[in-house]
């Protein structure tokens, strides 16, 4: 999946936490409104534990996480169960060696999704469900604010990137003043060349039903994410 945000833990204060998302590419151009959008942030965090944390360092050391139950959950709500299988399909423990009794085939247990394959063995997934996940998510947040979006350009800025020959003519558009659309893809030719802290981005702050939801996070930590709080 293409990262689609950058986003900052400025501070983790009992069960809220602030932080911005940076807007990194022209797939997604608006922070998500949606309460699905902070829990899945608060996934990806805790699913990156065993990967050395997020980009960025400062990653907490959550192995027994207090609420790891219930991430696991969301987790497979976005993602899907694994389920380590024998190149013919039947379920296998998780050591992806001893075959599971009394034998079935994973098909004939589960609603699969994809297939693949990694060190241990082939595996397949169950289906997302986003239904599910959405309404978990609306349990563990209880409060969400976006902040506005800083660092739009303007229309002039964008009409000075150089334009390409098929073009037609920019000069009414280097007279306006307003915010660009970030949906024109020449607004994102001209962000391309901006350094990470000109993106745009917006501050939010999330509250949360236990403080244990916000294990995964720590002050100053920093990650690119594909969520944008649906299931994947």
């Amino acid at each position: 999946m293409t990262d689609l945000f950058t986003v900052s833990v400025d501070s983790v204060e009992g069960a809220a936490f602030h932080g911005r998302v940076h807007l990194i590419g022209a797939d997604a151009v608006r922070v998500p409104r949606d309460v699905t959008f902070p829990v899945a942030l608060l996934v990806d965090a805790w699913s990156r534990r065993g990967r050395g944390g997020p980009a960025g360092g400062g990653a907490p050391d959550t192995g027994d996480a207090r609420l790891d139950g219930e991430f696991r959950v969301l987790h497979e709500c976005l993602h899907g169960r694994l389920l380590r299988v024998t190149d013919d399909g039947f379920l296998l423990a998780d050591d992806g060696t001893t075959v599971l009794e009394p034998r079935r085939r994973a098909a004939e247990v589960y609603d699969l999704g994809g297939a693949d394959r990694d060190e241990v063995s082939a595996y397949v997934r169950t289906l997302t469900d986003a239904d599910a996940f959405g309404r978990l998510a609306a349990s563990v947040v209880t409060g969400y604010d976006i902040g506005p979006l800083v660092n739009v350009p303007v229309w002039s800025d964008v009409a000075a990137v150089e334009p390409e020959e098929w073009e037609p003519g920019l000069e009414e558009m280097a007279t306006w003043s307003e915010p660009a659309d970030l949906d024109y893809w020449r607004t994102w030719r001209l962000l391309e060349t901006r350094p990470f802290e000109e993106l745009p981005c917006a501050g939010i702050t999330v509250k949360v039903s236990d403080p244990a939801y916000l294990e995964p996070l720590a002050d100053g930590m920093r990650w690119s994410t594909a969520y944008a709080g649906t299931a994947n």
